[in-house]
């Protein structure tokens, strides 16, 4: 919806109302919920959270973010039109029932059985981040092409290996893989799950070398989904049959 010309505010009233319908829809009770991880602060990720808050109750339920997650955001099209891109509000969290635990590096949750990852380091040399995405600090809007607030959720599955959940994957699959290996000190990978951000101009490039770096980290299973765009996740599936799973809204998965 536009404010002024060459502008566009992202719609955030979906993401609440989109993430309780699909609560409802699969009928998972809150309940049964013992901690969120925002994956990072955009709009599309982080403005459902409200909707779940009022639904908890009285629960001391621990939400971890990256302090960045709070800033504004907008993309600048090649045209020159902006995309604002609204941040969630602390006073949206700041309620008795809902403990905020801000991280910039790792951090252990559920009876110290997920590590959430934290700021991934970027060692990869085509792993460079969102040219047009950039962000409001003190009040000045600067490029911010990396999007620091990026991180993953990380489980060991006993003889099996690290199961890597990611948001959007702004920091690169490989990057946020390879950063799971050394945080962790486990090399074995079973399992990738969610979105690896290959799509568009400025990624589409990058899909073979993307491919090429998992077929050598050779996951048991790779499920790509959200943003991971249709290119990539068609060319994940022909390059690695065998671990590919398709992935959509309420699928489940085993381990």
């Amino acid at each position: 919806m536009g404010e002024k010309e060459g502008e566009v505010l992202f719609d955030a009233g979906l993401s609440r109302r989109g993430i309780l319908y699909n609560l409802d829809a699969l009928e998972i009770s809150l309940s049964d919920v013992q901690a969120i991880i925002l994956s990072h602060g955009h709009a599309d990720h982080a403005l459902g959270l409200p909707g779940v808050v009022e639904r908890l109750g009285p629960r001391n339920m621990p939400l971890v973010l990256h302090p960045d997650a709070y800033l504004e955001r907008k993309l600048v099209l090649p045209n020159g039109d902006e995309i604002r891109i609204p941040a969630p509000r602390l006073a949206d969290f700041r309620r008795e029932n809902i403990e905020i635990v801000e991280e910039v590096g790792p951090s252990m949750l559920v009876d110290e059985m997920v590590l959430v990852s934290g700021e991934v380091a970027r060692t990869t040399e085509f792993e460079t981040g969102f040219p047009i995405h950039y962000a409001k600090r003190y009040d000045e809007w600067e490029p911010d092409p990396l999007i620091m607030d990026d991180q993953c959720a990380l489980i060991h599955v006993k003889g099996k290996g690290l199961i890597v959940i990611t948001g959007c994957g702004h920091s690169g699959i490989i990057n946020t893989i390879r950063n799971a290996q050394v945080i962790t000190g486990i090399q074995e990978i079973y399992a990738v799950i969610g979105g690896f951000h290959l799509t568009g101009g400025s990624f589409e490039p990058i899909i073979p070398a993307t491919i090429a770096e998992l077929k050598a980290i050779n996951p048991r299973y790779v499920m790509p989904g959200h943003c991971t765009g249709w290119s990539a996740t068609h060319q994940i599936a022909r390059a690695m049959p065998e671990a590919y799973i398709p992935n959509s809204v309420g699928t489940t998965l085993i381990l």
